[in-house]
């Protein structure tokens, strides 16, 4: 495994309304290459933890911090949250919140412009993002008349366009249709795997996140109680069932027949079921 990218020691936070921290001691280690989900339910803590990565907490949403953030190592106390966005691009679940330009191509062109690139270096930049994310055909339309899909890529390739060490993608697919959500999960791992970038998914898609993420984290009361491959850790439901969070439908099924069927290898989609059935000795199983 590669250095750390991102580093969180005993990572407490309090919002200035609350008394109780939403952060309660994480430890986390990021690396290049990763690509991450992170689940959990409503309240648990998950964007809280993601707005750490990129300085939002606490330069911009105010409250307490205790511990430490280190992001390619630098505290992020030290940093600002313009220089941590070079590194660690935020996508939203609300793309409107960050679309303001009038343009897509003119939304693109924020980032590098504003990390001092020329006009036509940026023009460049935002047309091979838009080239990627297959909406070139957008360039000059207005964001605010797109369609959700849209819109969300375009959040995306305005991130994407300075190519950011690592992506993070907040429920950005809460509010898409089971197609789109694919190819926004499809996206990001071509960005993993042509690009490098290092992926983070904060989403309920654990179908799609068992298929695409190769470690899971699971958020529970503001601490990380889960932390693994997938197959690894949705092989102990008992965290998952106490935290509120399902596991992929196939892999539920899967557990709930262990006691029937001893599947040579947990399976987490219908395809691998399958596979994992034709390779089982009737010997090994009971009958259903």
């Amino acid at each position: 495994m590669s250095e750390p990218i991102i580093v969180l020691h005993d990572v407490v936070y309090r919002y200035p309304t609350s008394k109780a921290p939403i952060l309660r001691g994480v430890n986390l280690s990021l690396s290049a290459g990763e690509f991450v989900g992170l689940v959990g339910s409503t309240g648990a803590g998950k964007t809280t933890l993601v707005q750490t990565f990129n300085g939002l907490i606490p330069h911009y949403t105010r409250g307490t911090l205790e511990g430490s953030v280190v992001v390619h190592g630098q505290p992020t106390l030290q940093s600002s949250v313009v220089e941590l966005s070079r590194r660690v691009g935020l996508v939203f679940q609300d793309a409107d919140a960050q679309l303001i330009m009038s343009t897509v191509e003119e939304e693109c062109l924020l980032g590098p412009l504003s990390q001092g690139y020329s006009r036509q270096d940026a023009r460049q930049m935002a047309q091979r993002v838009l080239d990627l994310l297959e909406i070139p055909h957008l360039a000059q339309r207005p964001p605010q008349a797109l369609s959700g899909g849209q819109k969300q890529r375009v959040a995306i390739a305005a991130v994407m366009v300075t190519q950011p060490e690592v992506l993070v993608l907040d429920e950005a697919t809460s509010e898409l249709d089971a197609l789109m959500v694919r190819k926004i999960f499809e996206m990001c791992d071509r960005f993993n795997r042509e690009l490098g970038t290092t992926i983070l998914i904060v989403s309920h898609e654990v179908e799609l996140l068992a298929q695409y993420a190769r470690r899971i984290l699971l958020m529970d009361q503001g601490r990380l109680v889960a932390d693994g491959p997938p197959r690894e850790v949705f092989s102990q439901p008992e965290p998952f069932e106490a935290a509120g969070v399902r596991l992929p439908q196939i892999t539920q099924i899967a557990l709930d027949l262990r006691r029937y069927i001893a599947w040579p290898r947990l399976p987490l989609s219908e395809e691998e079921a399958e596979a994992e059935l034709r390779r089982l000795d009737p010997n090994k199983a009971r009958d259903l």
